[in-house]
């Protein structure tokens, strides 16, 4: 890869972050909340779909599921 194109995907991923920081900070409490409880539930879906069950025993929320 050339330089020219590492440096065009940083300045991409920089105004990808730009534009999520400030679209995040114009929500309200309510959509916060929201985007944080679905980001909590799909966290909690990959782990209990992908981790190793061994793996899962060694976590505490999920030794019991």
């Amino acid at each position: 890869m050339s330089q020219k194109v590492k440096v065009s995907e940083v300045v991409v991923l920089a105004g990808l972050a730009a534009f999520a920081y400030w679209r995040y900070s114009k929500m309200t409490v309510h959509e916060k909340e929201k985007v944080y409880s679905d980001i909590k539930e799909i966290g909690e879906k990959v782990i209990k779909e992908l981790l190793p069950e061994g793996i899962k025993g060694l976590l505490p929320s999920f030794a019991k599921s």
